[in-house]
């Protein structure tokens, strides 16, 4: 068993030094494509996102609304169009994500108690962009508002204190948990990275064993003397060894900016699990068609749509049947369950034995793997 085992790592190293493709694969590729989203997301924080005005009033208390909305760190006054029409083409050729409106005698119906309405059109085809200037303006409204109120209590009770306690009855405070600043790096990159990575763990193992029964080189590998078992762990060890270090180092990276509540260790773990996970599915994929195209097509079926799945971006408890489970069956969903409630929640180890078994239920499948392997190998000798 042993022999095989090291016949078949010997072998996969030499094919991986031979192969520019496979080098790709498991070092530059992937490590290009993390660089390139830490890079674009590497801000964090939405700022700036660029409005544009109609102000139909030009009275003191509309250039205060609109200074209070330039100060606002989430946006920036790009232009001021003349009207409606004129704010919509800009929002049409995504010159900007939206129009705040401001109607005439805004601020005599102010001093009337009319409570004119100042409207707000926004691109909601950008959800996430929408929500973020939604919560900006709601706020930049209240403090408008509040500002306004406190002016007009002080012209006419000429006390400061009093004109503050009528405009502020209730006082709230908010204190988010864990992403205590709303980091979109630390919210998408901490799931990104884990979903592009099972993407190429994937990839990686159906082309090694793919080219192999392509190139018709199984006799030599899969000998009627060696053990299949330790042939195909021997194949998949440069993959695993590759691919659990690039886990490593990716996570590595990203908490080297925050704290980290829980055991690494146990993250490492993880990730091991992981990667072994993913290496047995692709086996398992190919071992369905022994076709190499067909195989790295079920593939990409299995792997690509797996971020919409994590849970991250959209609620778990707001998909349906099929979405859990879809989730349950990608072991990155279970992973980043696990590295979430390390990094950010601290939960003790030997909760996260559940989480841990699962990850290892999926090795599991190495057995009718091999199974479906002798059957083909047999099939091909004969």
């Amino acid at each position: 068993m042993l022999d095989s085992l090291q016949k078949a790592f010997r072998y996969e190293i030499r094919s991986i030094t031979h192969s520019w493709y496979k080098i790709l694969l498991i070092s530059f590729l992937p490590l290009f494509v993390f660089w390139f989203i830490t890079s674009v997301f590497q801000h964090g924080v939405l700022r700036d996102l660029p409005l544009t005005v109609v102000d139909n009033d030009h009275s003191k208390l509309s250039e205060l609304l609109l200074r209070n909305i330039e100060a606002s760190p989430t946006i920036h006054i790009v232009s001021h169009a003349t009207d409606i029409k004129e704010a919509l083409y800009f929002i049409k050729k995504n010159a900007v994500y939206g129009v705040v409106i401001i109607p005439s005698h805004f601020e005599k119906d102010i001093f009337l108690q009319k409570k004119p309405q100042v409207t707000a059109m926004l691109n909601t085809q950008y959800i996430l962009i929408g929500k973020i200037l939604t919560s900006a303006l709601n706020t930049v409204s209240t403090q408008s508002a509040a500002q306004i109120e406190f002016f007009k209590h002080l012209y006419e009770a000429q006390d400061i204190h009093t004109s503050l306690s009528s405009i502020i009855p209730i006082g709230i405070q908010i204190t988010p948990f864990f992403n205590t600043y709303k980091n979109y790096y630390y919210f998408l990159v901490s799931a990104l990275l884990p979903a592009i990575w099972q993407i190429f763990i994937v990839i990686a193992m159906l082309v090694s064993i793919g080219t192999l029964f392509k190139s018709k080189q199984t006799a030599y590998l899969f000998d009627t003397s060696g053990n299949t078992t330790a042939t195909l762990i021997g194949m998949m060890l440069p993959y695993t060894l590759s691919f659990t270090l690039m886990g490593i180092g990716f996570v590595l990276y990203l908490f080297s900016h925050w704290v980290f509540q829980g055991s690494l260790s146990v993250l490492i773990l993880g990730i091991f699990l992981t990667t072994v996970a993913y290496q047995i599915i692709a086996l398992l994929l190919f071992s369905t068609v022994f076709d190499y195209a067909r195989s790295l097509s079920l593939g990409a079926v299995y792997t690509a749509p797996a971020f919409a799945f994590l849970g991250i971006t959209f609620p778990i408890y707001n998909m349906n049947g099929f979405a859990l489970f879809w989730r349950d069956i990608l072991p990155v969903s279970h992973y980043t369950q696990l590295q979430i409630s390390q990094a950010n929640y601290g939960i003790n180890v030997w909760h996260e034995l559940g989480t841990l078994g699962v990850l290892l239920s999926f090795w599991l499948l190495f057995i009718p793997v091999v199974w479906r392997f002798k059957h083909k190998l047999k099939g091909l000798r004969a």
